[in-house]
């Protein structure tokens, strides 16, 4: 049976961000699986460069036939790069960051920006601080194979594994799909926007919320990333009096390409976290947004540092800022002995976080509602302990080889935190049963999504 993968949202993420985080690291960590274990023409990714463009496909095999995964080789095999543009989408973002956004200056200086592109591409590099090399930029990778894709046979399976709920030409095929007799499965990361829009920006929580009602209409089945997620679609589809299937797909520990409870190398990026932050330090992976509670986090350090002074360890954030951030900038901008304990690591590489992951005291995941937890797991790859909410699916990530907050507790917090960093033998112990107990690697998760597509 030919399963055709929706990547949609992929493609777009990478012509902004240079790694991925996510959603879209799980669909590239299971759809390389997936093409490995399957015949070429098993596999097959589809995508929609706009809403105005048709359905295009590819080989999943042929588009994910590397190690590890690289946003501008991605797009340069579907043909996305141009040697017209002077930067890509990704340098523009990553050029207008410094700048707040709505603001006057950013305004002004994209505008500046297009100007002087116009006349010079090679001088707008130069005033984004670019290479130039990066306009002369050859394409080192040769485009694959694509073909149009206006209708599926009935025997195929549409699997739609990314944020499907930005309108794209791919679900109109779906909607076609479901109506021709096919299949049409959906997989579900979580139900946030639905449940807490004040979480998210508002645009986002209402397109999701349309998304979570009329998808019913052509999805065969549900797939859910863990049994929270899955118990509460299965209460929404209730109430809308729905009984389409829904299963739970639990995610993978394995941070893919990094060895289990190994030291890496020594190059440079492998000691990227001894050159860069060079302190003792305790590590929070995920996006900076208000939802992974990052103002409680601050408090709770300001409070440590209130009691312990310097003898408390740096505080790293590593990722990139989201939605809803000004409190958390706010809060840290206002304390500058607090600033003086905490590092922000905006868009670490796999190798950096790796470093990170592996040098850190512990990681501590305080977020106020998830899908799943991939950092939790991703910790525990390298053989570290956490401290977690017992919010939503947490808990389902390590089980009782980790240790629970309640994310509305400051107190609490602070009381864990202590606890961990004054008893180091508790954590060696908490450790030690880590790096001994059974976790899951991709490949297990793709033949487990692989058992739950032939159903």
């Amino acid at each position: 049976m030919t399963r055709y993968f929706d990547i949609t949202d992929l493609v777009h993420f990478a012509q902004l961000n240079g790694t991925v985080t996510g959603i879209q690291r799980v669909q590239v960590r299971v759809i390389r699986h997936l093409a490995a274990l399957s015949d070429p023409e098993e596999v097959i990714c589809v995508f929609a460069k706009s809403r105005f463009h048709e359905v295009e496909a590819c080989s999943a095999r042929a588009l994910f036939d590397g190690e590890k995964y690289n946003a501008e080789n991605l797009l340069a095999k579907l043909d996305f790069t141009s040697e017209e543009k002077a930067y890509t989408g990704r340098e523009l973002k990553q050029f207008l960051s410094r700048y707040p956004k709505g603001s006057v200056q950013r305004i002004i200086h994209k505008i500046k920006l297009y100007i002087i592109a116009f006349f010079s591409k090679r001088y707008a590099r130069i005033y984004m601080e670019l290479p130039s090399v990066g306009f002369d930029r050859k394409q080192r990778v040769e485009c694959i194979k694509t073909w149009k894709v206006r209708k599926l046979s009935q025997k195929c399976q549409l699997v739609l594994i990314g944020s499907s709920w930005n309108k794209s030409p791919v679900i109109t095929l779906a909607k076609h799909h479901h109506r021709d007799g096919g299949r049409v499965v959906q997989v579900i990361y979580d139900l946030i926007p639905h449940q807490h829009p004040e979480y998210c920006i508002s645009r986002l929580a209402k397109k999701f919320s349309r998304f979570l009602k009329y998808s019913s209409q052509f999805v065969s089945h549900y797939i859910c990333i863990s049994e929270f997620t899955k118990m509460e679609l299965e209460k929404y589809l209730a109430r809308a009096e729905t009984g389409t299937k829904v299963s739970c797909w639990p995610l993978a520990h394995e941070f893919e390409g990094y060895p289990r409870n190994k030291k890496l190398g020594s190059s440079l990026e492998a000691n990227f976290s001894q050159n860069f932050v060079e302190q003792p330090f305790v590590l929070c992976v995920g996006t900076i947004e208000v939802r992974k509670n990052g103002v409680l986090l601050l408090r709770a350090w300001q409070q440590l540092m209130k009691q312990s002074g310097s003898e408390v360890p740096l505080l790293v954030f590593a990722g990139k800022f989201g939605w809803k951030v000004e409190a958390f900038k706010t809060f840290l901008k206002s304390d500058q002995q607090l600033r003086r304990r905490v590092k922000i690591i905006q868009h670490p590489s796999d190798d950096e976080l790796a470093s990170l992951y592996q040098d850190c005291l512990f990681t501590i995941f305080p977020s106020l509602a998830e899908g799943w937890g991939l950092p939790v797991g991703e910790a525990a790859w390298f053989g570290k302990y956490s401290i977690v909410s017992s919010s939503s699916s947490l808990p389902e990530v390590l089980g009782d080889l980790v240790d629970y907050i309640d994310p509305d507790d400051c107190a609490g917090m602070v009381r864990s935190l202590r606890r961990i960093l004054n008893n180091s033998d508790y954590r060696m112990k908490k450790e030690q049963a880590i790096g001994s107990a059974r976790l899951r690697s991709w490949k297990e998760v793709a033949g487990h999504l692989d058992q739950l597509l032939e159903e």
